[in-house]
């Protein structure tokens, strides 16, 4: 189900309460439209439900225009997704970030924050 780009702010701005700062909406939109291309059609999770990964609460309920990401397929096409469904498409990317968390400072600070073992 891929959609265009006014799809996915019409879905954001419908999916995010703006009742109580209705100027928040320029910002969400201005936000979107410089990040998602302009005439293409675009991916979303939707379109990745066969990788079995529950998308992230965090991602597409509290600022997804700051949360979700566009990353580039392997065939080139554009896709909208959270960090779950983009670590299931590029594993390798969450072994980096498990890297970072075990081997910084701040990685371990947030692995306690979240509740996370920090001896894994």
């Amino acid at each position: 189900m891929q959609v265009t780009k006014a799809e996915i702010i019409a879905n954001t701005l419908g999916s995010m309460n703006l009742n109580d700062e209705p100027d928040y909406e320029e910002i969400v939109i201005a936000e979107l439209n410089r990040k998602l291309p302009e005439g293409m059609e675009i991916k979303t999770c939707e379109d990745f439900k066969r990788l079995n990964v529950v998308c992230c609460n965090t991602c597409h309920n509290f600022h997804p225009h700051y949360e979700m990401r566009l990353i580039d397929l392997p065939d080139g096409s554009p896709a909208w997704v959270c960090d779950t469904v983009r670590w299931a498409i590029y594993p390798e990317e969450y072994r980096k970030l498990q890297e970072w968390s075990r081997n910084f400072p701040e990685g371990n600070s947030l692995r306690n924050i979240f509740g996370m073992d920090v001896e894994e």
